[in-house]
């Protein structure tokens, strides 16, 4: 090979080095694009992100990465949300060239709140339940409230249990923390049997009573003041519903509650009569005839209460003969 040959080889050599060397820095310094800069995802949920290049076309392949796992995964382009907080999912081409979105994740929220009933009747001293169902099932946070707007009429408590107080109608409200809510309108009802109860009948009813429910008491307990659990004291106000507890034939209580309201009246001249106001007011829901005289004027003069002559503990339900059996221990 002579001179003008070999250099002739050598120039081309270097030229076609400098074409392949400036192709692969042109693919390093490649533009490609993220179909998402920023994205917002609910724990639980998922999104795809794809990559393209300047002329559009889609880049394979990629390597995908997040900067914390914990909040945000990727897997060949699918994100997913795992929990509250914010990561930067990153796609890199072999060449080196990459792009890349930043994610946040939410609490998959509450957006629905169905009760089983728009609308709902009660009789007054008698309870019902409203069922809550929300959307989405899997919401991150599922914790309700419940809410009465006239307590005097009905009340609810924290497991949609509505108790009516007395006649009227009231709006039972479910709430979610971030304000969606569904309502249900209740209507009170006062008993028909109960007025004729208490104006014609109280006199037999106290007699039969004499006979039958003074035997009936439970727990077992010396019966006092003929035949009824407890001490009056109408001085008191213990609520905006007259009750002590007013679910206390629907929700098991607990000795903190009943220690505190104690400690909250330490001192007033029912605090020691407490408890046994709170075991009356469990019969006088279910219709006992009281045989005190005082006791028996204080109840039929409730809206709610009705005598029932017919009543045996047996009616208790399992929550009432718990509370009976606590509330007992602070008599």
């Amino acid at each position: 090979m002579n001179k003008r040959t070999l250099f002739a080889v050598l120039f081309l050599s270097v030229m076609i080095a400098a074409i392949l060397s400036s192709c692969a820095g042109a693919n390093q310094n490649a533009v490609i694009t993220m179909s998402e800069s920023s994205l917002t995802l609910t724990a639980g949920s998922s999104a795809n992100l794809t990559v393209t290049d300047a002329s559009g076309s889609a880049v394979s392949p990629l390597t995908w990465t997040s900067t914390d796992d914990n909040i945000a995964s990727v897997d060949n382009g699918t994100v997913k949300g795992k929990s509250v907080g914010s990561a930067v999912i990153k796609a890199t081409t072999e060449k080196g060239a990459s792009c890349s979105c930043n994610v946040t994740v939410t609490d998959k929220e509450i957006t629905k709140i169905t009760l089983d009933h728009q609308t709902a009747t009660v009789d007054s001293s008698k309870t019902i339940q409203l069922n809550a169902t929300i959307t989405p099932p899997d919401a991150t946070s599922t914790n309700l409230t419940w809410s009465s707007s006239d307590e005097s009429v009905a009340v609810v408590n924290s497991e949609g249990y509505v108790t009516g107080v007395k006649e009227g109608v009231a709006n039972i409200s479910c709430k979610a923390a971030n304000g969606v809510e569904a309502s249900c309108t209740v209507t009170v009802k006062g008993s028909a049997s109960a007025n004729q109860t208490s104006s014609s009948n109280n006199d037999n009813n106290n007699s039969n009573n004499n006979n039958s429910n003074n035997n009936n008491i439970t727990p077992a307990q010396p019966a006092d003041n003929g035949g009824y659990y407890g001490h009056f004291a109408p001085s008191y106000h213990y609520s905006a519903t007259d009750f002590v507890f007013p679910d206390s034939s629907v929700r098991q209580l607990t000795r903190g509650e009943i220690s505190s309201v104690l400690s909250s009246m330490s001192g007033s001249s029912v605090s020691g009569t407490f408890a046994q106001d709170a075991i009356n007011e469990i019969y006088a829901r279910n219709g006992y005839c009281f045989r005190d005289e005082k006791i028996r004027n204080y109840y039929e003069a409730q809206p709610w209460y009705y005598a029932d002559e017919s009543f045996t503990t047996s009616d208790f339900n399992s929550v009432e003969k718990y509370n009976i059996d606590l509330l007992l221990e602070y008599t």
